[in-house]
């Protein structure tokens, strides 16, 4: 049977639409961590789009737990990148409470918010956390639900700043990861890349404590959990 010209493009349409990415931003305000990790995602945010990704992003009044819940209901992306406070049972809003959690299921100490598990929404989304401690927990969980992996660090996610821009460095280190990624490399490869620039910078400023050990530690605890071949295209 032929189909007709408007048809095939209707088709075609569907065929390439877009990839959606979501990002989730926390900012706390001059001098907490997040108002780094949030230039960082708005940064990454204009790479998605000159990609020519679809993008979803979460923040202000909308990164809580009903709306990390709504919106990602809603678009279910393919992929989340979060940038806030986290840790072993959830990830942070701006307002205080969990966005992500794994609610009383396991009621490991960590201040648990009592919100019931959420971790449905990420079924088939990919999740790279820029956030202390997730990979602790959490993201095991997450992979439990059905996230075909999480990318994160199961302690503190250190970035020292100062006025001469310090934390420029860490960006450099640590976001590549992302970019890759969003280009398509396996995200295993990505995570391992990360790593090994990450011990190169370590051993660059080896003289700088302050920079050094920070990068050490992220190095360490970068974890990727579940399958290492995904990618997003």
């Amino acid at each position: 049977m032929l189909s007709s010209i408007p048809q095939l493009r209707s088709d075609v349409a569907a065929i390439t639409q877009p990839v959606t990415v979501a990002v989730a931003r926390s900012n706390l305000g001059p001098g907490d961590a997040t108002a780094i990790l949030d230039k960082w995602a708005l940064e990454l945010e204009s790479r998605i789009l000159s990609l020519g990704y679809n993008l979803v992003d979460i923040s202000g009044p909308n990164l809580t737990y009903e709306g990390m819940t709504r919106i990602l209901t809603a678009t279910k992306p393919k992929i989340l990148f979060n940038f806030s406070h986290g840790c072993k049972n959830y990830l942070i809003g701006n307002d205080g409470v969990c966005t992500l959690t794994r609610g009383w299921e396991d009621q490991i100490a960590c201040g648990v918010c009592g919100k019931q598990s959420n971790l449905s929404v990420v079924k088939n989304m990919a999740v790279v956390a820029y956030s202390c401690n997730a990979a602790a927990q959490l993201g095991k969980c997450m992979v439990a639900y059905g996230a075909p992996a999480f990318v994160g660090f199961s302690d503190s996610l250190i970035v020292v700043s100062d006025k001469f821009g310090m934390q420029d460095m860490f960006k450099d280190a640590l976001m590549p990861m992302a970019e890759r990624i969003l280009i398509g490399m396996p995200i295993g490869t990505a995570v391992e890349l990360t790593k090994a620039e990450l011990y190169d910078a370590v051993k660059q400023y080896k003289p700088i404590e302050l920079l050094s050990v920070p990068l050490w530690y992220n190095r360490k605890y970068l974890q990727l959990i579940g399958n290492p071949n995904w990618a997003i295209i």
